[in-house]
């Protein structure tokens, strides 16, 4: 019997982008949420009679009745921090390859951490910020520390957009990106994973003819590309936006203050949730807005040995494209490894590569795409410190 694809948090804004995707390929996902109403009408505008089920992350009973052994889950439901884990917990119970849409990292970081050692156990395999965030970093990253070889020691990713400003991003969005900016952030520093606040750093990344500012964040590439690459003593994730570089290192230390006020994180997450009429940009508003990664492979002094610039589509039309290839490639190739995996990790470079440009991401310089299922590794381990995870 074919491996289920279920999408769980279908009838949500991104939900019914990687639905749409899942379709366009011509496979049947089972489209799954908390509104039988909302699910049916999704499957109505696709047109295909898919199967619908009804489940609710605040009744697990539902979720273990709708997840079955080998099931391959892709869930989009978020904010995370606020409904992932009881999704990740039903998957881990049934025996399903779990992937999500999150761009949250205190989530990421639970998830790896947390859950990652229970999903060895299990012989599951989970695959979290499965989405423009943190795909486009990890490739990119990857990309760079394998173009500068043996002498790198560290590499710094910046994601920025392109495009018009006025592209919108989606109410779920929204309500995420509220909560994790006050939640404590992390970066891998020295040789070891450390807590941070967003913005605790900022970094300068050339683009084109100028130079811009970018603010750091955690990511799913300090927890994934140390493992890939143990000789690597830096990882730095950053954000870029339309802020000048004198306003940019003020934004860290005021968001640090604020989420130590008494009563300010609950207003920022109750006005991140309000609802809005229209749930997200749409075709025309994507069309706007594009998306820029720049990874930059720096030896044990910080200086530069190689860059890699990833072009390409709006982060939400990747993301539903890029969900919809991981889910299927799981279903026809399986996945690398059990535990929480990086991008990287769990499909290899070459297969990754080669899905993020179809998914209209990448390098414009690359006119030689390979697909090499085993080329991830090349820079050799080095001696270095322990993760204080390891050291416990």
């Amino acid at each position: 019997m074919a491996r289920r694809i279920v999408l769980f948090g279908a009838s949500g804004y991104t939900g019914q982008l990687v639905a749409a995707a899942l379709v366009r390929a011509r496979v049947r996902p089972v489209l799954a949420g908390r509104s039988a109403q909302n699910l049916a009408a999704l499957g109505v505008t696709l047109g295909h009679g898919l199967d619908t089920a009804v489940a609710d992350v605040t009744q697990p009973a539902s979720l273990l009745e709708l997840f079955r052994p080998g099931d391959i889950l892709v869930s989009t439901v978020g904010p995370f921090a606020r409904f992932g884990r009881p999704v990740v917990l039903a998957a881990l119970e049934r025996g399903a390859t779990y992937l999500d849409s999150s761009g949250e990292p205190a989530f990421i970081r639970e998830v790896f951490e947390e859950l990652g050692g229970r999903a060895k156990e299990a012989a599951v395999c989970l695959v979290p910020g499965f989405a423009y965030e943190y795909v486009a970093g990890n490739l990119a990253a990857a990309l760079a520390l394998e173009k500068a070889g043996e002498l790198a020691r560290g590499v710094h990713v910046g994601y920025f957009r392109t495009g018009s400003a006025r592209g919108g991003i989606s109410v779920g969005t929204r309500s995420s990106a509220a909560g994790a900016a006050l939640a404590p952030h992390f970066a891998w520093r020295d040789g070891e994973l450390v807590t941070t606040t967003l913005g605790d750093r900022v970094r300068t990344f050339s683009v084109g003819d100028t130079s811009r500012p970018a603010l750091a964040i955690g990511g799913s590439e300090h927890l994934s590309i140390p493992s890939l690459y143990p000789s690597i003593r830096e990882v730095g994730v950053y954000v870029g936006g339309p802020w000048p570089t004198r306003v940019a290192t003020r934004i860290g230390p005021v968001i640090s203050r604020a989420a130590r006020l008494r009563g300010f994180p609950e207003v920022v997450r109750w006005v991140g949730s309000r609802p809005r009429t229209d749930p997200g940009p749409d075709v025309e508003a994507r069309a706007r807005t594009g998306s820029l990664v720049i990874a930059v492979a720096c030896d044990s002094d910080d200086n530069p040995l190689s860059t890699v610039e990833l072009t390409g589509s709006n982060p939400y039309t990747f993301t539903g494209e890029v969900l919809a290839w991981a889910a299927m490639r799981v279903a026809s190739h399986g996945v690398r490894g059990d535990g929480a995996r990086g991008p990287v990790e769990a499909f290899g470079l070459g297969p990754l590569r080669d899905a993020c440009r179809a998914a209209g991401l990448g390098d414009p310089l690359d006119d030689n795409p390979q697909n090499d299922e085993s080329k991830v590794l090349s820079i050799p381990a080095a001696r270095g410190r322990k993760t204080k995870q390891e050291r416990s």
